[in-house]
Order: structure tokens, then sequence, then C-alpha cells
């Protein structure tokens, strides 16, 4: 299951969701969302909120978003999930190989408000410099 978060605004998108990415949520609403986005700003930024979290099955969904064409448009993911999320992220690092030039951070789930705020940390500055 994939949701987007309501507090998604402008370039920097959040979604929810169990630890798995299936096709239809790839299709239906994770690249549909962040096309939506990238028609209207140059970089895109994602949070991923992992909820109920047990084990890691990406699915065939992680694999086709890891070599979307579309992932050079952004430059920051965070993940927001346990402690247990935490540990999985340091024993399988290449779940993030293909990610390159892409910041990848790690975000407890007392810190999702920090995560936020370093996802939109400097577009205000790009958008003054701009103009």
């Amino acid at each position: 299951m994939l949701d987007r978060m309501k507090e998604s605004s402008g370039s920097v998108l959040g979604f929810r969701f169990d630890g798995k990415l299936s096709e239809s949520d790839y299709a239906t609403i994770l690249i549909p969302e962040l096309e939506r986005a990238m028609n209207e700003h140059q970089m895109v930024r994602i949070l991923f909120k992992i909820e109920g979290f047990r084990s890691w099955r990406p699915g065939e969904g992680w694999e086709a978003f890891r070599q979307w064409p579309g992932m050079e448009s952004v430059d920051r993911i965070a993940i927001v999930g346990g402690e247990r999320w935490r540990e999985w992220m340091n024993r399988f690092p290449a779940l993030f190989v293909g990610f390159n030039d892409i910041d990848v951070r790690y975000f407890p789930e007392s810190r999702q408000r920090d995560a936020w705020g370093w996802l939109r940390e400097g577009l205000v500055r790009v958008l003054l410099a701009a103009e």
C-alpha cells in the first residue's frame, strides 16, 4: 500500500507505505505524482515513510523506480522509519544502489519533521536565485 502524504507540497512529495512497493503503486500513484511535480519544478525531493515494517520486500515496483528515467530530477530522498528499518538500510545498502547523485538519508520516526525540513532546505534560495 502506498499513499501520498498531506504534508506534500510543490517539489517535495511524501509517500507512506508498508515496506513493499507494488507495480500498481508504482504505476498508478508514485510515478504519476512525481511526474506532475516535475512538470512544474526542475528538481523533486521525496520522503518515504515506512509504517508497519517487518521485513524488506522491495518488489518489482522498487526496481522499476530505481531505474526510472525521471530519477535524474530527484536530488534528495528521506527515509523515515523505525529502528528496524535503519538496521535494514545498514545491512543492505544495495537497496539504494542506482540512486546516483541523490542524497539519501534516514530519519527515525521521531524526527519526521526534521526530514521534511531537510527536504525543503535550500529551495527558497534556489527560487530567488532563478528570478
